[in-house]
C-alpha cells in the first residue's frame, strides 16, 4: 500500500509537467496567430496609406497641369471638380492634414508626399488604372488625361452657384423675411440676366455702373457753412493716390492661424473694417492700416468708444450709412439709417488732421442692382456689406486688389470675427446683407487660382483702370 502511494506521488509531477507543456503550446500558438494578424493588418494599413498618398499625388499633378495649361472662363478647377469615387477620399485626407496642423500650431499649408511605390496587386480592382496614371504622369505629365465630373464641395471652395438652398432653415427664414420686409423701399426695375455673364463682362458692369464717391462741400444737403469746416477739401478719389497693390482684410474668424500678416503688409495699401484690431493679431492680419471703412452704427455705439479709441486714429476713415433705394441726398440726410452726422462733426473737430470721408450712398444701390440682375432668385432688399463696398473701392484706386477671407478658406468657421468669440453661420452666409450672393459675384470675377482661395481665402481682382470695356 505504501509502495502504491509512493508510485502515485511520483506520477503527479510528470502529469503536471505535461499539462503545463500543453498549455504553453496552446498559448504560444495563440500568440503567434495574433501576431500574424497584427502584422497582416499593419501591412494592409501601410498599403492603404501608400494608396491614399498616391491618390493625393494624382490630384496634385492634375492641379499643376491645369495651372500650366491656363484657366478658361468657367475656371473649372481640381479643387472644385473631383472624380465622384475619389472625392470623399481626398476630403478625408485634407481634413486630417488640416486638423493635424491646427493641433501642432503649424502655419504650413503644404502637403508633402514621400516617394511611394504602389503595385497593381495592392490597389482595388476598380482602381487598377490608377497606378498606370501615376507612372505615366511621372514620365510625361503633359499627356495626363483624366475626365473629371463636376462635383462642388462648398466646404472646400466657394461655389459661385450658391443659392438659398445652401442656407440652413433658420437662415432661409431670415432671408425671406428681409425680402418681404423691404425696409428701404426697393423698387427694382432692372432685368435679370438670361445667361451667366463672363468674368470680363461682370467686371465691366461694375466699372461702368458703380460710382465710388464721397460727400463734398456743396453737394445737396451739404451746402451750409458748417459743413465747409468739417468735410475734407478734396474728394476721396482725388485725395488718395493710385496704388499698385492693395489688400482688403476681412474680419472673418477664419483668418486666425493663417500666418498671412507679412503677405498682407507687403501691399502698398491695406483696407480694414470697423473695429478690427491689429495689435495681438499681427502674424495673421498684419500691422498696417491705410483705410478703415466703418458703418454709421459703430460711430454711435458706446462700447466701440469711437472718439477715444486709438484704433480709429490710424489711416483714412470712411463711413457709410444705408439710404432708401430711390432717395436723394436731402431725403437721406433728413432720415439716415443711423444719425451719425453730429458725431462725425465731433470727431473731425477733435482730429482735424485725419482724413475722414462720408461715402455717397448712391454707390450701395448701384452695386445692389448688379447683384440682383445676376442672381436668379430674389436677394435681400438691403444694402451690400461693408466687405463688398470696400472691395469695389479698392478696385477703383488700385491696379490689383487681393482680398483675404471674404471667401472662406480651408479654415472656414462659424466664428464671426477673429477678435471676438461670437459664432453664427450668418456671418459667412449672410442674413441682413445679401452676403452669399456677394460672394458668388466675387468668386466669378476672381483672377487668381482656386488654390489661393482654399489655402489663404485669397481672391485676386484687377483694378478698373487696368482694362478697357466696350462703350455702352
Amino acid at each position: 500500500m505504501a509502495r502504491h502511494r509512493l508510485w502515485t506521488m511520483k506520477k503527479v509531477p510528470f502529469f503536471m509537467c505535461g499539462t503545463m507543456l500543453c498549455l504553453y503550446m496552446i498559448f504560444y500558438k495563440m500568440c503567434c496567430h495574433k501576431g500574424n494578424l497584427l502584422l497582416r493588418n499593419r501591412t494592409n494599413s501601410t498599403e492603404s496609406l501608400q494608396y491614399n498618398c498616391a491618390q493625393c499625388a494624382v490630384q496634385e499633378m492634375l492641379r499643376r497641369k491645369e495651372d500650366i495649361t491656363g484657366r478658361n472662363a468657367t475656371q473649372a478647377s481640381s479643387w472644385e471638380t473631383f472624380e465622384a469615387t475619389q472625392s470623399h477620399l481626398l476630403s478625408s485626407i485634407i481634413s486630417l492634414k488640416t486638423n493635424d496642423s491646427r493641433v501642432n500650431g503649424s502655419s504650413s499649408s503644404q502637403v508633402h508626399f514621400e516617394k511611394t511605390t504602389v503595385s497593381k496587386e495592392h490597389l482595388p480592382a476598380s482602381n487598377r488604372d490608377l497606378s498606370r496614371i501615376i507612372s505615366n504622369t511621372a514620365e510625361k505629365s503633359n499627356k495626363v488625361k483624366l475626365t473629371l465630373k463636376n462635383q462642388r464641395n462648398s466646404w472646400m471652395i466657394w461655389n459661385d452657384e450658391s443659392s438659398s438652398s445652401n442656407l440652413s432653415r433658420r437662415l432661409q427664414t431670415v432671408k425671406n423675411s428681409y425680402v418681404s420686409m423691404n425696409k428701404y423701399a426697393v423698387n427694382f426695375t432692372g432685368t435679370r440676366k438670361l445667361r451667366k455673364l463672363s468674368s470680363k463682362e461682370l467686371l465691366c458692369e461694375l466699372k461702368q455702373r458703380v460710382q465710388v464717391a464721397s460727400i463734398e462741400y456743396g453737394d445737396e444737403a451739404f451746402m451750409t457753412s458748417d459743413w465747409q469746416e468739417y468735410l475734407p477739401n478734396k474728394n476721396l478719389l482725388q485725395a488718395v493716390k493710385p496704388f499698385k497693390t492693395c489688400a482688403v482684410v476681412a474680419s472673418a474668424g477664419s483668418i486666425l492661424r493663417s500666418r498671412l500678416g507679412m503677405e498682407i503688409d507687403a501691399h502698398d495699401a491695406v483696407l480694414r473694417f470697423n473695429g478690427a484690431p491689429t495689435i495681438g493679431f499681427e502674424s495673421d492680419v498684419g500691422r498696417r492700416t491705410t483705410i478703415r471703412m466703418i458703418n454709421s452704427q459703430l460711430i454711435l455705439r458706446q462700447e466701440s468708444k469711437f472718439h477715444e479709441n486709438d484704433l480709429y486714429k490710424t489711416g483714412i476713415l470712411l463711413v457709410w450709412d444705408p439710404a432708401p433705394y430711390s432717395s436723394n441726398l436731402t431725403e437721406w440726410f433728413n432720415h439716415p439709417d443711423y444719425n451719425f452726422f453730429d458725431n462725425y462733426k465731433k470727431y473731425r473737430k477733435s482730429n482735424p488732421g485725419q482724413p475722414f470721408y462720408i461715402m455717397n450712398p448712391k454707390m450701395q444701390w448701384q452695386l445692389w442692382d448688379i447683384l440682383q440682375e445676376n442672381t436668379a432668385e430674389e436677394i435681400q432688399r438691403n444694402p451690400p456689406s461693408s466687405g463688398l463696398l470696400g472691395i469695389i473701392l479698392m478696385m477703383t484706386i488700385c491696379n490689383q486688389t487681393d482680398v483675404y477671407e471674404f471667401l472662406p478658406s480651408k479654415r472656414k468657421t462659424d466664428l464671426c470675427h477673429y477678435y471676438e468669440k461670437f459664432q453664427d453661420q450668418a456671418c459667412t452666409m449672410g442674413a441682413y446683407h445679401p452676403l452669399m450672393f456677394e460672394k458668388n459675384l466675387v468668386k466669378r470675377i476672381n483672377q487668381g487660382p482656386d488654390e489661393d482661395i482654399y489655402l489663404k481665402g485669397k481672391v485676386t481682382l484687377p483694378g478698373f483702370r487696368t482694362f478697357k470695356c466696350p462703350k455702352t
